[in-house]
């Protein structure tokens, strides 16, 4: 098995643009490859299942008036707010194995590679955590990462965001307001459910440091290890940013208008 690295941390991304990277792998991932891509960007990532919210126009308002940009996902159901003390990193491979299994490997490697940092990580949904979901990752009962799949034929995507440091109650307090504007009785952040990985731990951790695991990680399980431009050459990719763009679009101007 091939490792590449695709490391965009260190400045800022555009998401649309990372979410059309992982497109595209995910789309042309080969069957001896295991792609590992980390990126950051700033604002609200938005997931499918609160734009079918009958009250999402009003929360769309809501996230205007707190001054970050908006991007809907394409894999992961609910909203999570990013910035410099987020990091998304994607692991992109070709899998025959049902979804539980992918998300099992997934898991694994998360808390393989944060091991020389804490042990005790369980995985297991968190009731009012921000996208709260049966593979929640957490350390005494609070989450830190969240993750989603996405899946082409044989190509997976296996997506998450991990929360390392910064204000994670303001990161909560965005979301909370954004189901209370959309009326939803469904949906109930606790401002206490999630953490950073900074504070579960009792120490400032950097971005750079869980970089550095997440890729020593992908070495330990494959045979050799490239790395890569981050945006593809090829002009396949055009096509993965213009279907990036044209979700945005369908579903933020559908729903503003």
């Amino acid at each position: 098995m091939r490792g590449i690295i695709i490391n965009e941390v260190g400045s800022i991304q555009n998401e649309m643009q990372s979410t059309a990277i992982d497109d595209y792998n995910t789309r042309h991932v080969n069957d001896d490859e295991m792609i590992l891509h980390m990126f950051q960007h700033r604002g609200i990532n938005m997931g499918l299942d609160d734009v079918k919210m009958p009250g999402f126009s009003k929360g769309l308002a809501y996230y205007e008036t707190v001054g970050e940009p908006v991007i809907i996902r394409n894999s992961g159901g609910r909203s999570i707010v990013a910035d410099e003390g987020v990091l998304s990193m994607s692991l992109i491979f070709r899998s025959s194995q049902s979804m539980y299994d992918n998300y099992d490997y997934y898991g694994q490697f998360i808390m393989d590679a944060l091991q020389p940092i804490v042990t005790g990580i369980n995985i297991g949904e968190i009731s009012g955590a921000c996208c709260p979901g049966k593979t929640d990752i957490s350390i005494n009962g609070k989450k830190f990462c969240g993750t989603a799949q996405r899946k082409i034929k044989d190509g997976v995507a296996l997506v998450c965001y991990i929360h390392i440091n910064g204000d994670q109650m303001r990161r909560n307090q965005i979301v909370k307001g954004f189901y209370e504007a959309c009326e939803s009785e469904e949906i109930k952040i606790d401002l206490d459910a999630m953490d950073s990985l900074s504070n579960l731990v009792g120490r400032e951790i950097a971005v750079s440091e869980v970089v550095n695991l997440l890729e020593d990680e992908l070495k330990k399980r494959t045979e050799s290890v490239t790395y890569e431009s981050s945006i593809p050459s090829r002009e396949d990719f055009h096509l993965s940013v213009s279907r990036t763009q044209n979700q945005n679009n369908r579903y933020l101007k559908e729903k503003e208008a």
